[in-house]
């Protein structure tokens, strides 16, 4: 769970303090667009482009978990982590208030684990 909290984190605190530095005098709509979409590109970056490199969002990396296949415990696809990026968008309150949470992160064929647990 604090991987999750990790990742949104950095999300948002990012997403606005980039939004600020490029987009520094957006009025109105911008002022919220702006940085909400700056976030949602950083959090793509985060869950597909280093699940794809590290096998590991960023909050995963810190607390030491790792993505992997369901089926053989092999590195995510692109398809798979884009799927599951926007799967945990959609289920996000689900992910943070089911107690067994597993099947949620299983739903797209990927799993998260712990890295120690990766003897391979």
């Amino acid at each position: 769970m604090a991987a999750v909290f990790t990742d949104v984190l950095f999300a948002l605190g990012a997403g606005v303090a980039l939004a600020r530095a490029l987009f520094p005098d957006t009025g109105g709509a911008g002022e919220f667009l702006a940085p909400a979409l700056t976030a949602l590109a950083l959090s793509c970056v985060n869950h597909v482009i280093l699940v794809l490199l590290f096998r590991a969002s960023l909050g995963k990396l810190l607390w030491g978990l790792r993505v992997v296949r369901v089926t053989d415990a092999g590195r995510p696809r692109f398809l798979r982590a884009v799927r599951r990026w926007l799967f945990g968008y959609l289920f996000f309150i689900l992910i943070v208030l089911l107690e067994d949470a597993d099947a949620i992160g299983e739903a797209c064929g990927l799993r998260t684990v712990r890295r120690r647990d990766l003897r391979s």
